[in-house]
């Protein structure tokens, strides 16, 4: 029979909370120091979601105890005026509760704990536990504004030097301190972000649960490998489009940055682009038209889409009976042009879009284009094209427009390009936000974060207003760019999207 930890510095005590009538919680008290100390953080925590079980409470009061105790006990062996103070001792004490704390050869433990070796699932449960609490401390603003503004490395021999050890540890770029503990796949596990606006978390009722969108945003820390490593074909080429899948990756950059659907790219052709000069301060135009009733907007034609189309023997995406030329259409908010600005809600992206376009109708799309031509097929507005070749019939299809099915595979290729890169497994799936669909999610997600006016995402969303006076009060588009611009900064995200910069140059 397995023992569990016993607590040294700490005590875990059921209580009931006051005006809170059948609320009992497990209140953790800290052997600190200065005296004996209640941890007001964890039972703010536990009152934030009283629909949890006990057994739920009572995972993470001893999780956070047991941290605090193997800080304690761990001062005297710890050098923490080493810049590396917080991923070691996340290591370590992971380690301690996968393994024990008992040195199995001498029988002894210098730390005094005497904790015995648990199984990969109970450590995993703990670790996790605390993870969700710092995350909660941290979008709740709970730890110390002028604790965590103090670059000092702090002890974590109370409540709030805890907090902010936890916070810099678990905000350390780049790493995991559970890598030994769980497999790749969980990576995944990030995307369940917690609904972190609500006040309290009642549960839900009986009726059908509300899903919470935040669980479908692609994984912030995924994007960049995904920019940087996902659609790489031959590094060593010399050639932009044999080094990188651009086509893929232009579509890409549309749905994470520019928010729109997965099947909405098809419908751009080459003219609802309008590219600025590459040193320009402006970010490039793009636009999404109705495929049917807007009009061309190319010069000397004054006809429709469906009817330009049509003159080509041609019919519009979303009425394609072909199943690879064939785009689902949603019905959008459009202007009275029947088109939707796109808005790029990061400058890098848009800058980034603007130098591919430029690359890509001037030396990609002509080559492919040419190719179909010479196969008998007319020439189409399309912007994105197909390059490849169906090596079991030998049907080419290059130059034609490029299919929903051919970037699903290219975005799942991408995706295993990351695993390889980062030695990780992805888990797949919209549960998992590691679909097209997802990167719709983060653009939203995002612009909700950063206190975009609920107006301005609507109009970035291209939603239709359910109410129809709501429409008088639509931001318009200077004014939907003007929020943007002013937000941008904070868009940044933990200069996680520096690789936007980066990827400019390669196209200047």
């Amino acid at each position: 029979m397995k023992h569990s930890p016993t607590p040294q510095f700490h005590t875990v005590v059921k209580q009931k909370v006051e005006h809170m009538k059948g609320l009992a919680i497990p209140v953790l008290y800290l052997n600190t120091p200065n005296g004996i100390t209640r941890m007001e953080s964890l039972i703010e925590y536990f009152i934030s979601n009283p629909s949890s079980s006990y057994q739920w409470m009572q995972t993470r009061a001893r999780a956070v105890g047991l941290f605090f105790d193997y800080c304690r006990a761990s001062e005297g062996f710890i050098n923490y005026h080493s810049p590396d103070a917080h991923r070691t001792i996340f290591k370590l004490f992971s380690w301690a509760l996968l393994n024990g704390t008992i040195d199995n050869e001498t029988v002894t433990d210098r730390l005094k704990l005497y904790w015995p070796s648990s199984s990969i699932d109970v450590s995993k449960r703990l670790c996790s536990a605390i993870l969700d609490f710092e995350n909660f401390c941290d979008n709740q603003d709970i730890i110390s504004t002028s604790l965590l503004r103090d670059n000092k490395i702090t002890k974590p021999v109370n409540e709030q030097a805890s907090l902010k050890f936890l916070h810099t540890a678990i905000k350390i770029k780049n790493r995991s301190f559970l890598s030994h503990l769980i497999k790749a796949n969980k990576l995944g596990n990030k995307l369940k972000n917690k609904n972190n606006k609500d006040i309290v978390n009642l549960g839900s009722s009986g009726s059908r649960a509300r899903t919470n969108s935040e669980e479908k945003r692609f994984p912030e820390e995924l994007i960049a490998p995904l920019f940087k490593y996902g659609f790489l074909k031959d590094p060593s080429a010399q050639l932009m489009s044999d080094k990188e899948d651009i086509t893929a990756k232009m579509i890409t950059l549309l749905l994470f940055f520019g928010g729109i659907r997965e099947s909405e790219p098809f419908h751009i052709w080459v003219n609802d682009v309008i590219p600025v000069d590459i040193k320009s301060i402006d970010d490039c135009q793009v636009f999404l038209r109705h495929p049917v009733e807007a009009l061309t907007f190319l010069a000397g034609e004054n006809v429709t889409r469906k009817e330009f189309l049509a003159q080509r023997g041609m019919l519009p995406r979303y009425k394609n009976p072909i199943k690879s030329l064939r785009a689902n259409w949603k019905d959008l908010e459009l202007d009275s042009s029947l088109s939707a600005p796109v808005f790029f809600m990061h400058e890098g992206a848009a800058k980034l879009f603007n130098a591919m376009y430029i690359y890509y109708i001037n030396h990609y799309r002509p080559k492919l284009e040419d190719i179909a031509k010479s196969n008998g097929n007319p020439s189409h507005p399309f912007l994105f094209v197909a390059a490849g070749v169906d090596h079991s019939t030998g049907k080419s299809y290059q130059g034609l427009p490029y299919s929903v099915s051919a970037y699903l595979s290219a975005f799942e290729r991408a995706l295993d390009k990351v695993e390889v890169a980062l030695g990780i497994t992805i888990p797949r799936g919209k549960q998992y936000g590691t679909t097209p669909y997802g990167s719709r999610h983060f653009y939203l997600g995002t612009l909700t974060d950063v206190g975009i006016p609920n107006k301005v995402i609507q109009k970035c969303a291209k939603h239709r207003s359910i109410l129809s006076q709501e429409a008088y009060n639509t931001p318009t588009n200077e004014g939907v760019q003007q929020k943007l611009t002013e937000a941008r900064g904070a868009i940044y995200i933990n200069s996680s999207l520096d690789f936007l910069n980066k990827a400019i140059l390669k196209f200047n």
